[in-house]
């Protein structure tokens, strides 16, 4: 029995060690209570005994970084992007969008520099891959081809991207964007829009848009739904090894 626990004790460590959390400020250089968390709590309308309180700490639940790295739509086709909030001194030329894992420099912007929150319908954009790897905006195509239906997010200029979700990509493997996944448990309403259930088919990602700054991660704040997370492949080999563990601990109690 301890054989057994020991080997499913190093399968969840490999899963999750690939990396370890950001800590994440709430009183950063925009002033006190302006973090993530404080963004967080501000879209939360229940079901705390008071208004702001957000089931999740961004400190406790982020994903972790080899897990947030590249993501793939489900099978809808298309993926739902909302801007949440934005508090960053280079609001008016941050960029959000898609990139290509197999070409990092093969990318699709999908909110420019004048997009942000609370503007309506300009504040939500439609992602989709088609099978031969075209990538959509709205229903439009972006004459842009993936090599395949999987990326990342990125964060940069009209220039394109400066910082991307697989923090191996940036300088000094700095991890500038944070994730978290719905419990379906808060309802939240994103100014502008309708309340709605955070279900567990959505993510929040908070962007830090400085290397090296107060890490707040307020700097740009989007949900994505329809995606699911793709482990990165040193990811994989670790649970392997995890499992793998756990198989053998289990034939030699057999024996």
């Amino acid at each position: 029995m301890k054989l057994k626990l020991i080997a499913a004790a190093v399968a969840l460590s490999a899963w999750t060690a690939s990396a370890g959390a950001v800590v994440v400020n709430n009183d950063g250089a925009d002033g006190a209570g302006t973090g993530l968390q404080s963004v967080l709590d501000n879209i939360t309308i229940a079901p705390s005994p008071t208004p702001g309180a957000s089931s999740v700490d961004v400190n406790a639940d982020q994903l972790d970084d080899g897990l947030d790295s590249y993501w793939d739509i489900t099978a809808t086709g298309g993926s739902v992007t909302t801007f949440i909030m934005e508090i960053a001194g280079q609001s008016g030329t941050n960029t959000f969008g898609i990139y290509d894992r197999l070409n990092p420099m093969n990318y699709v912007e999908i909110f420019s520099g004048a997009d942000s929150f609370n503007q309506g319908f300009n504040s939500q954009k439609t992602v989709a891959i088609l099978s031969d790897g075209s990538v959509g905006i709205n229903g439009a195509d972006s004459n842009v081809d993936f090599g395949s239906g999987v990326f990342g997010y990125y964060l940069g200029t009209a220039n394109g991207p400066v910082f991307y979700s697989d923090s191996s990509l940036n300088t000094n493997g700095a991890d500038q964007m944070v994730a978290y996944q719905g419990t379906n448990t808060d309802t939240i309403q994103i100014q502008g829009f309708d309340e709605g259930l955070w279900t567990d088919n959505e993510f929040v990602l908070g962007w830090e848009d400085v290397l090296g700054g107060d890490q707040d991660f307020n700097d740009l704040v989007v949900m994505v739904e329809s995606v699911i997370p793709v482990p990165e492949p040193g990811t994989l080999a670790l649970l392997g090894l995890g499992l793998a563990g756990l198989g053998a601990a289990r034939r030699r109690q057999r024996a």
